[in-house]
């Protein structure tokens, strides 16, 4: 590990795939020398070319992981484009296992073990998960097995701009760069100094609580005996014929949410799917049978600042100032924002920790698994700070 540790943020719209990212890497490099970076493109620019592009600008003997996204944003603002993360003087490993993988325990296992390589006063693993993948909890599971209690998993799950067409991930252990579709990537870090972690989501709850009395993985079958399906809608007021409508389900449902009960709040499961046969509704994260839930509404002003919370609570969990952060922020939040709310939250993120950089991405799904967090959330916001 060297002793000067760094980290640097580089961002490019141009419509050139290759172009953007070589740009975005330069300009994060600042012609140092990286141990590992991380990338985070838009659906349009997420390609083997870009990937290359990127890791040959770093010199082509690098670590790399990184995802399509469905958004990205850095201190200069928010776009469709490539976003580049470099760290220097960290100790650092990779890990990526494929789709082919079919389960995600394992998955997050084998994620998880690049930790086996470091040895590190303080390590943390960040983890890019598959967005299309219909239960993430497990793959957070399997990663919590290897990393056990005292080692933070921090991360997203990769984007597809809200297509639900599929998601790529870039990969390179130093050598060879890979564009693997719908994969689960890891890389641990281990450092002298502490990482901070800052977790936000702004909804509240509403209504009375719930009991989930049949379940199984990311679907419900039925909420206090009934039907799960038949209460959603009851219960949020829809026209009973939406359901017999996918795409206008999404809609409605996505900014709809559940919150599940968890000893320090509340973790929120977005509803994406009904099923009209059997009266279902369907996540992308395990709520367990017996699980207390309540529907969620957005609470305005902290929707808006949850960036900017969690930022400020990474942050300020470091001993001196941070050197950079990590930010994944959920791809629903900004349906539910609109493009103006979206903006200010952007600008009050950057507002509460400038000068310090950062680069992020709107994920499919939030990681933190740690003493108060249990591990998948979603229209949530997670930042890693870097120390």
């Amino acid at each position: 590990m060297g002793a000067d540790r760094w980290f640097g943020v580089g961002r490019s719209l141009a419509a050139d795939p290759a172009t953007a990212g070589a740009e975005a890497c330069r300009e994060a490099l600042g012609g140092r020398h990286a141990g590992l970076l991380i990338v985070f493109a838009s659906l349009t620019h997420a390609t083997i070319e870009m990937a290359r592009a990127v890791h040959a600008e770093a010199g082509g003997d690098v670590l790399m992981i990184g995802c399509s996204t469905s958004g990205e944003f850095t201190a200069d603002g928010r776009g469709a484009g490539v976003v580049v993360n470099a760290l220097g003087g960290y100790d650092a490993s990779v890990r990526a296992v494929p789709r082919d993988v079919d389960d995600l325990y394992e998955a997050g296992i084998r994620a998880a073990s690049c930790l086996d390589d470091i040895d590190a006063e303080n390590r943390v693993v960040l983890l890019l998960g598959d967005g299309r993948s219909s239960d993430q909890q497990e793959m957070v599971r399997g990663a919590y097995s290897v990393a056990g209690a005292l080692v933070p998993l921090v991360g997203g799950c990769a984007g597809d701009n809200v297509t639900q067409t599929g998601t790529f991930h870039f990969f390179s252990d130093g050598t060879d760069v890979q564009l693997l579709p719908n994969a689960v990537l890891g890389a641990a870090l281990g450092s002298p100094a502490p990482f901070g972690i800052g977790i936000a989501h702004g909804w509240r709850k509403t209504g009375e609580p719930m009991v989930v009395s049949r379940s199984e993985s990311g679907t419900i079958f039925e909420l206090d005996g009934e039907p799960a399906l038949d209460v959603y809608l009851r219960r949020t007021g829809a026209d009973p014929a939406l359901a017999d409508d996918p795409a206008a389900f999404l809609n409605f449902a996505t900014v709809r949410p559940l919150g599940l009960a968890r000893r320090t709040g509340e973790d929120i499961r977005v509803i994406f799917a009904a099923d009209p046969a059997t009266r279902s509704i369907s996540g992308l994260a395990d709520t367990p049978e017996g699980a207390m839930v309540w529907f969620m509404e957005a609470d305005g002003e902290r929707i808006v600042d949850a960036a900017s919370a969690a930022a400020v609570e990474a942050v300020t969990g470091l001993p001196s100032e941070a050197l950079g952060l990590l930010v994944f922020d959920c791809c629903v939040r900004s349906i539910a924002l609109g493009p103006d709310a979206t903006d200010l939250a952007t600008s009050r993120l950057h507002d509460a920790i400038k000068p310090i950089p950062y680069g992020g991405f709107y994920s499919n799904g939030e990681i933190v698994r740690r003493p108060q967090a249990k591990g998948m959330h979603h229209l949530t916001v997670v930042a890693l700070a870097l120390g």
